[in-house]
């Protein structure tokens, strides 16, 4: 089962995924979460905390929506996640190209340019 809840949150879009990020439920945010990432000046966490697994599909969807929002003069920070999926991004090396937060008070704290 896969859910997200949007809400605006200090002149930001919070965006929370609840569920497995992969393949088969990408498609159930992408459009939406590029549409937002396209805005000028865009503002956007993605809390992961109730995500339990990202494949590569995931992955891609978190790299497309960096490279989007970094064309449109934005900036996306993903926050809360797991142990195992903060290890395994750290292992690809990740944490050198996305923007990553222990939770959502510090990835708003990035806002602050």
């Amino acid at each position: 089962m896969f859910d997200f809840i949007e809400e605006e949150r200090e002149d930001c879009l919070l965006l929370c995924p609840k569920g497995s990020f992969n393949h088969s439920t990408v498609p159930l945010i992408r459009d939406r979460l590029y549409s937002h990432c396209c805005d000028d000046g865009c503002r956007i966490v993605m809390s992961m905390k109730d995500v339990d697994f990202i494949d590569s599909a995931g992955l891609g969807v978190m790299v497309h929506a960096h490279k989007y929002c970094d064309k449109y003069g934005g900036m996306i920070v993903y926050s809360d996640m797991n142990d195992m999926i903060a290890k395994n991004m750290k292992m690809l090396t990740m944490d050198r190209y996305l923007n990553f937060s222990p939770n959502i008070d510090s990835a708003l704290l990035k806002f602050d340019w």
